[in-house]
């Protein structure tokens, strides 16, 4: 893997070579955190959210669909990126019956 370094042009010497004390290194931001878009959904919770709510509880059919909000975030190209849309309840598929989570 290679690595990318940006140079301008006070960080350059006479000689040519690059005048740097310290190494430079590009902020990401905070672990979970997606640039402008906050704190990324706990995946084990919405793992075991899943989990926990993965059949019926009315009817116990055993096939369910997550209910999810429209703030997914979107890759470019502008399709939204599984598992960051905030979960709000499930639907069973069988009596059609909705809880939240």
């Amino acid at each position: 893997m290679s690595r990318l370094r940006v140079l301008w042009p006070d960080e350059v010497d006479t000689d040519g070579g690059v005048a740097l004390e310290e190494p430079a290194v590009i902020p990401f931001g905070d672990a979970g955190e997606i640039a402008g878009h906050g704190p990324m959904f706990d995946v084990i919770e919405r793992a075991r959210l899943l989990y926990d709510n993965r059949c019926c509880p009315s009817c116990h059919y055993p096939v369910v669909e997550p209910i999810e909000l429209a703030d997914g975030v979107r890759n470019r190209k502008g399709q939204v990126i599984p598992g960051t849309a905030t979960l709000v309840g499930f639907r069973c598929r069988g009596c059609r019956s909705e809880w939240a989570t």
